[in-house]
């Protein structure tokens, strides 16, 4: 799971050697203290696959020396063990839910769910009894549901849409974390089945200055428009409270940063060894929630501006 030495510093050679591309530099000089303003105070929820895992154990590495050591109090899971265990009968490679409490009262939280149908039938409701409107809930579903390009995932996107609207007002603040690149060496770099080890290979497109991409053969648009469940969630997400991450254009070119199963079974090419593309992840979460309508920091500017 741990990137070895010299992947960890080609990482940061990739980025720095960039910093004039748009939004690097950003990236680049973000930190802890950036984060913290958005989250003090609130629990940040993480919920998803494997990948939305990746993001919390991401966030908090990041967050430590905002850990609250002796924290002894409650956690916002406690009192739903039933509904966990109810969950975990619809959830491959289930992991039982986590708090990490940082200072001030501030949580970062993560529950796991594979598939929309269960996100929209349990997770929400979860949620919604767990949490609240001033908590942010960074979520996904989309790596077991294929390639996107069906009508059936666009329904499960719409479906959640719904869920959330019905729920107006009583569920965290939502950022949809994007799906990540996959670097398979097939078309597209989708998951190809089959066993590891897998080789993985490039996409096909190349960062541009302006931090949009560029095709260097044939296959690549699907790719430029940041593959297709992507494009159906923009779609579908569109005119709603709903924010998303944009971290596919800085990480798509990231093929050599895979790391291996940790059973043994070899090299994969869907999850990103640490530290490397989760720890981008972070920023580029930090970054659609400070740009929300809602973020917090935007409203204590909006409400410091009517009481000066």
């Amino acid at each position: 799971m741990i990137c070895p030495p010299a992947k960890q510093s080609a990482v940061v050679d990739y980025y720095s050697s960039r910093r004039h591309v748009a939004g690097i530099a950003d990236l680049l000089d973000f930190t802890p203290c950036d984060l913290w303003p958005l989250i003090r105070g609130r629990t940040l929820w993480i919920v998803g696959d494997s990948h939305t895992y990746d993001l919390y154990h991401a966030v908090a590495c990041l967050m430590l020396d905002f850990w609250d050591y002796n924290y002894q109090g409650a956690r916002p899971i406690d009192g739903e063990e039933a509904a966990f265990e109810a969950l975990s009968e619809h959830v491959v490679h289930s992991k039982p839910p986590e708090c990490l409490p940082l200072a001030e009262g501030t949580m970062i939280c993560h529950f796991r769910v594979n598939h929309g149908q269960i996100l929209v039938g349990h997770g929400l409701p979860l949620l919604e009894r767990m949490g609240g409107p001033t908590d942010i809930a960074l979520l996904n579903f989309g790596a077991w549901h294929g390639s996107g390009d069906g009508p059936e995932f666009r329904k499960l996107v719409e479906d959640f849409r719904d869920a959330v609207a019905d729920r107006a007002g009583r569920l965290p603040r939502l950022i949809w974390k994007e799906m990540v690149p996959t670097h398979y060496d097939q078309q597209h770099g989708l998951y190809p089945g089959g066993e590891p080890p897998y080789e993985c290979k490039p996409l096909h497109v190349a960062l541009q200055d302006d931090g949009t991409l560029a095709p260097t053969d044939d296959w690549s648009q699907i790719i430029i428009e940041q593959g297709q469940q992507n494009r159906v969630v923009r779609e579908v997400f569109a005119g709603t409270d709903i924010g998303m991450t944009s971290f596919w254009n800085a990480t798509v070119e990231m093929w050599d940063f895979h790391r291996d199963i940790s059973d043994g079974r070899g090299h994969e090419c869907s999850h990103y060894c640490f530290g490397g593309v989760p720890q981008v992840w972070v920023y580029h979460a930090y970054k659609a929630i400070s740009e929300a309508h809602w973020s917090p920091v935007r409203t204590q500017s909006s409400t410091a501006g009517l009481q000066e």
